[in-house]
């Protein structure tokens, strides 16, 4: 069965249909850089969350007195560590807090694979994205992988699937990628940050349909 994660929630709103739509995954960004990043004190995406969907914490090169912060209020599922964190930093991490991690690596080409295989035995995931740009940061869409290169891991790690996936290009990019897993964020928005019912709708039903078939 195929894992969607939608990231960048921001409202108890769209957090209820993700849920009411067994979607697997919602996304919390803590960067405040971000459009989509969230406060501590929104206690109620946590509480609404607990239990009902799996929730993944977004850091981009965090400092342990704020990972500890955001562990302590969300307790999140999965820990996603989204900037320049190397191996030390990423294996530190899960064995402090005792927490699945899944790194961001951005795939450019086939050589980006071998800093994924070692990345292997220090986290839970991998998630092979664009690169993270300025203006992905401010909310604006981003360009697709290389969908095809996907298939060239040689790794034993469950991976996910992001870069500017939407309800246009999903199929092809599970089809050519293989991915059992995927990330979408700006794809299922109006505009940077905003999430749209009607395009995560339409994402749902595209997938439901090929899966049907």
């Amino acid at each position: 069965m195929l894992q969607i994660k939608i990231c960048g929630i921001t409202t108890e709103d769209y957090l209820i249909k993700l849920i009411n739509h067994n979607i697997t995954w919602a996304g919390f960004v803590f960067y405040e850089k971000s459009v989509r990043n969230v406060q501590l004190d929104q206690s109620n995406l946590f509480r609404i969350s607990k239990n009902k969907i799996g929730r993944v914490a977004l850091f981009v090169n965090p400092k342990d007195k704020f990972l500890e912060n955001v562990v302590k209020t969300m307790k999140p599922d999965l820990i996603q560590l989204h900037g320049s964190e190397d191996i030390e930093r990423c294996s530190d991490i899960r064995k402090k807090f005792g927490i699945p991690v899944m790194k961001a690596l951005h795939i450019r080409d086939q050589s980006s694979f071998e800093t994924a295989l070692r990345y292997e035995n220090f986290v839970d995931r991998l998630l092979f994205d664009a690169k993270l740009t300025n203006e992905k940061l401010k909310g604006k869409k981003t360009e697709t992988l290389n969908w095809n290169l996907m298939k060239n891991y040689k790794g034993n790690k469950e991976w996910m699937l992001a870069g500017g996936l939407n309800h246009h290009n999903i199929l092809d990019a599970l089809k050519l990628s293989g991915a059992k897993s995927v990330d979408i964020s700006s794809g299922v928005e109006s505009k940077p940050g905003i999430k749209s019912n009607l395009l995560l709708n339409k994402l749902i039903d595209k997938v439901k349909k090929n899966l049907a078939n």
